[in-house]
């Protein structure tokens, strides 16, 4: 019996492979069989040709002594396949080349758990069953992408693929040495890329579910930038209420990447290093609710749209505002502890959370970990950070966003950190 178990686990095993790559093609042919099925259509590349080529794939892999096996077998297929699809063309009046691809991709995936690379071969699969699973609703994405949206795409593709992989990872500035230009155009890169993708879920979704999605998702990222964003969304739309939900989602999804951080970090943990958090964040929740609710009573407001006004839903002007805006700060961290001296921990880590609250969350624990650090200086630091970095998103929201929108999310900002400072007060 046990040996039995070995030769199924041994990835060695060529009756393993087989299998895997049957496995793999039939997942990929029963979705397109499925389709045949529902259209009434008798169509190529099945749920029983797709395993077949996976099959011929792995099997070109057992005979290492004729490497070029493969490329043979590929050949031959790849003949078979362009004399079929000529046919098609020809006699039934059949066009597209997507069957025939797929057809010579599943032969690879074949091959590629032949030569032990399982993983990959599951990753193309997986590929290539989305684009079979999903071919209607691709078309119809198609149908609603504008130019000016598709050139959107391509210009944070340029900025992210291209200009940012070339960018100097070390700082240029040799005095104070603080300028690192990859770090920065990452910053551009994460807030111009959040109101991307506010865009087109915009485009695709009801607002609710839009900015929502866009609060929770962009500040597992950064809750700074995903404010930024929902600022300047503030200056197309006047939902105020709706987006002041979603900046108060920021607010408590930053409070518990917070406090999961502490918990998961924290060698020596104590509830108290986590309270302040967990009851800004519940604050910061019951705030999104009230507007959220709120929002759903204005049924008669009408909404200002100035998306269509855009010459596009990439924009990068106002993620470079912000960035010459980071850089100031951090400029001015420098100079402050250069003229003024070291007078403390606790003003660091004030003006470090101007910019960044995950900095000084993951330096402080770190030297909690290899320091004489209490538990009362930790809790103070803490303190400090989450309840400055809650009130510095007031400030950017000030310079970025709508006047309007920045006096409805004043009050519930402060009454936050007042509740975090209060909380503080009790734990100490």
């Amino acid at each position: 019996m046990e040996s039995i178990i070995d030769m199924i686990l041994n990835t060695d095993n060529q009756v393993y492979q087989m299998l895997i790559a049957v496995i793999l093609g039939v997942v990929v042919g029963l979705r397109r069989e499925m389709l045949f099925q529902s259209k009434n259509i008798s169509g190529l590349m099945g749920v029983r040709t797709l395993p077949l080529f996976a099959l011929l794939g792995v099997i070109s892999t057992f005979f290492p002594e004729f490497s070029y096996l493969p490329v043979l077998f590929f050949a031959g297929l790849f003949i078979l396949i362009f004399v079929a699809y000529l046919n098609g063309v020809f006699k039934l009046h059949r066009f597209g080349l997507t069957s025939e691809i797929l057809g010579l991709l599943m032969f690879w995936v074949g091959v590629l758990v032949g030569i032990q690379k399982a993983f990959l071969a599951i990753i193309l699969t997986v590929i290539l069953a989305v684009f079979t699973a999903y071919k209607d609703q691709f078309h119809g994405f198609a149908k609603k992408i504008s130019l000016k949206e598709w050139s959107g795409a391509l210009q944070l593709i340029v900025i992210t693929a291209v200009i940012l992989p070339i960018l100097p990872r070390e700082a240029i500035d040799v005095n104070p040495g603080i300028f690192i230009p990859f770090d920065i155009w990452f910053l551009v890169i994460v807030i111009s890329g959040i109101g991307f993708v506010g865009y087109f879920l915009d485009k695709f979704f009801s607002d609710r579910k839009s900015i929502l999605i866009t609060s929770i998702l962009g500040s597992l990222v950064s809750s700074t930038a995903t404010s930024i964003s929902i600022a300047n969304r503030s200056k197309k739309n006047n939902k105020y209420y709706l987006l002041a939900a979603g900046f108060m989602v920021t607010v408590v999804v930053m409070q518990l990447r917070v406090a999961a951080e502490i918990f998961f970090l924290t060698s020596k943990f104590s509830f108290s290093l986590i309270a302040p958090s967990l009851v800004m964040a519940t604050t910061a929740l019951f705030f999104a609710v009230i507007f959220y609710v709120y929002n759903s009573h204005l049924k008669n407001i009408k909404l200002i749209d100035k998306a269509k006004k855009l010459k596009s839903p990439f924009e990068i002007i106002p993620a470079l505002k912000f960035a010459a805006l980071f850089v100031g700060v951090l400029y001015a961290i420098y100079y402050t502890k250069l003229y003024f001296g070291d007078i403390g921990a606790y003003f660091v880590a004030g003006i470090s959370s101007l910019t960044d609250a995950d900095a000084i969350i993951f330096s402080v624990l770190e030297s909690y970990k290899t320091a004489n650090i209490d538990t009362g200086f930790l809790l103070n630091i803490i303190t400090i950070t989450v309840v400055v970095n809650t009130l510095i998103k007031l400030f950017y929201v000030f310079i970025t966003g709508e006047r309007t929108f920045f006096k409805k999310i004043t009050f519930p900002i402060l009454v936050v950190a007042l509740f975090g400072f209060i909380t503080y007060l009790i734990v100490a």
